[in-house]
């Protein structure tokens, strides 16, 4: 039922109530009334009846007014997505594919952000790949339009906090009688690498003096990868050439002065899985 119908049966209501009010209230003497009275009452209902009538007339033309307004911005709207459509080289299907594509990759970032740090660290590989997929949809031009550029940006941010928090993962290792950092680092659960033993060494200096003595129930922080601020090296580096790779090798004398607990007196000694303090 649309509004035209409804205000006129919700008149013709009113004025029937009104209408049996006076039919009863004039009942006991209506065979007694006046013509004049009759007329007049008669000319008031119809004056009622005439004003109703007026009122939906101008109803039904603010609604058309309203229903024509509506009609202009919906043609706009649909032409400004026209024209949308038309910049990123595709159509309405096309684009709204394309937004499930990127709300399908949101909740898998999202899901994967709610694993705990040690889980994430374990599935890193998936992390990688998520962050292939966004490469991925950046390079279509529909990643430009309105929602899927907004989508997409999310999901850059979701995933950005995601490696943060990987990359904070650590296992808490507890010494036991017989372990040497060696044997500790050798371990398929802690790097499966013995030449490992100086990362274990560099992170826990607070707790190690002396790398060939450790003592039992010693809880050694056992990190899974690189941390912020920090840097592993890798076999053939020295550090100049750490320095240049993060801008600047003239830097390498700020680089030497800030590890130079762990470094030593010589700025050449440096040797694979040490972990240096970047600043950064």
């Amino acid at each position: 039922m649309n509004k035209r119908s409804t205000m006129v049966i919700t008149c013709i209501l009113l004025l029937l109530f009104s209408l049996g009010a006076v039919a009863q209230q004039y009942s006991y003497d209506y065979k007694n009334m006046k013509m004049e009275e009759y007329n007049a009452e008669l000319s008031k209902w119809q004056k009622r009846l005439n004003d109703a009538n007026t009122a939906i007339a101008e109803q039904e033309a603010q609604i058309a007014q309203l229903q024509s307004e509506m009609d202009a911005a919906d043609a706009a709207y649909a032409d400004c997505w026209n024209k949308i459509y038309e910049a990123i080289g595709t159509d309405e299907d096309g684009y709204n594919a394309f937004v499930k594509k990127c709300k399908d990759l949101e909740n898998a970032v999202n899901a994967f952000g709610n694993l705990s740090a040690e889980e994430m660290a374990n599935r890193i590989s998936e992390l990688d790949d998520y962050d292939k997929q966004l490469a991925e949809l950046r390079k279509n031009k529909i990643s430009l339009g309105p929602e899927p550029y907004d989508i997409l940006n999310r999901v850059e941010a979701a995933l950005k906090r995601a490696r943060e928090k990987a990359n904070s993962a650590s296992i808490r290792y507890s010494v036991m009688r017989g372990d040497y950092l060696w044997k500790i680092a050798k371990k398929p659960t802690i790097y499966n690498d013995p030449y490992a033993w100086i990362r274990i060494y560099s992170v826990n200096r607070d707790q190690i003096k002396n790398p060939d003595l450790i003592y039992p129930n010693q809880v050694f922080d056992i990190p899974k990868f690189a941390r912020a601020g920090t840097y592993w090296v890798k076999r053939g580096e020295d550090l100049t050439s750490i320095a240049k790779s993060m801008g600047n090798a003239f830097t390498w004398q700020r680089l030497y002065e800030a590890n130079k607990d762990v470094v030593g007196e010589d700025p050449n000694m440096i040797y694979p899985h040490m972990v240096l303090k970047t600043g950064n």
